[in-house]
């Protein structure tokens, strides 16, 4: 993975800028097979380059993947509480590891309430208790993969209540990568309860801020980036 300091930059223009929110849900549109990408460098922007606290909730593959790749590429994960919502059905074994919660889930209605049920419980970083007010940021590493386990209608119940507990937390920033053609019911719903969205082109260094669509239905393109076409690359050109 080619990291530069051009992707900090754009990502603190972003996030950080003067004129930005300082918290809120951003959804990111990008490539599916950029989301991977996507998601190391917001670990490391938010990790490394920010000194951040955060979550990272795995709902498409354990944790073990992603904690993997940040020590590959040097990013400390001491500030990293993962919510692993996958192990227990994958047949990974739950290691005894002070920055990992496992969960039941995501075949579970309310496994992402059982994130934010244990948000008032005493405790820190490092410990089994989880304080979501001490978090910057919260993300997951796909949340499309949400339609393996349910229909759309229990999918959209899960991210409803999800945008929902994200909202009552102060000066918290959740982005939401997703691929607006290959996953486009989720796209479509996901643009309801966001507040930001951004497009970025990992592999042509694109990050462009996009206005939120006014009409969406079957027929809808993405929302059109501020102060451009939208790049070719979202429709597979």
């Amino acid at each position: 993975m080619t990291e530069t300091k051009e992707i900090t930059q754009r990502f603190m223009e972003f996030f950080y800028s003067a004129n930005s929110p300082k918290n809120g849900k951003v959804l990111v549109v990008s490539k599916y097979t950029e989301r991977t990408r996507i998601n190391i460098c917001l670990l490391k922007f938010f990790l490394h380059e920010m000194k951040q606290k955060g979550l990272f909730i795995t709902v498409d593959r354990p944790h073990q993947y992603t904690a993997s790749l940040l020590t590959i590429h040097g990013i400390s994960q001491e500030n990293l509480v993962y919510i692993d919502a996958i192990s227990r059905i994958s047949g990974e074994v739950e290691a005894n590891v002070s920055n990992v919660k496992f969960i039941n889930g995501p075949h579970e209605m309310n496994f992402l309430d059982d994130i934010t049920s244990i948000s008032y419980a005493a405790g820190a970083i490092k410990t089994q208790s989880i304080n979501l007010d001490d978090m910057d940021f919260i993300l997951i590493d796909d949340i499309a993969a949400l339609t393996k386990y349910q229909e759309m209608d229990g999918v959209k119940k899960m991210i409803d209540s999800y945008m929902s507990h994200v909202e009552m937390l102060n000066d918290i920033v959740a982005p939401i990568v997703l691929d607006a053609n290959r996953d486009r019911k989720i796209y479509e719903f996901v643009t309801q309860k966001c507040d930001r969205f951004l497009f970025i082109n990992l592999s042509k260094l694109i990050f462009k801020e996009m206005k939120k669509p006014t009409k969406i239905g079957v027929e809808s393109r993405p929302a059109m980036p501020l102060g451009g076409e939208f790049p070719s690359a979202v429709t597979g050109g």
